[in-house]
């Protein structure tokens, strides 16, 4: 009734031509690491500078609000010293 349709894989291929099938599926995985490594280092580069950029605007956002209000962050200051003193000295 229903014939199967599968080749005879064994007989359609020669020992010669799985060994440059496999030396073809390894230079495309070459390829392909090589392809990857590149968009991940690019990635994590541009992350690093976001990181960078984001540290900078931290930095001149705090130092900008200590000029606006310097009273301000003195107090601040020392609360935070006086917190941590009181925390080190009961540890």
């Amino acid at each position: 009734m229903n014939k199967s349709v599968t080749p005879d894989i064994k007989a359609a291929t020669s020992p010669d031509d799985l060994s440059h099938q496999i030396e073809v599926l390894r230079a495309d995985l070459a390829k392909l690491a090589a392809t990857i490594s590149d968009d991940v280092s690019e990635g994590i580069g541009k992350a690093g500078q976001q990181i960078g950029q984001s540290g900078r605007d931290a930095r001149a956002s705090a130092t900008n609000a200590v000029i606006a209000h310097p009273l301000t962050s003195v107090g601040i200051a020392a609360a935070v010293g006086l917190l941590l003193g009181m925390i080190s000295r009961k540890g």
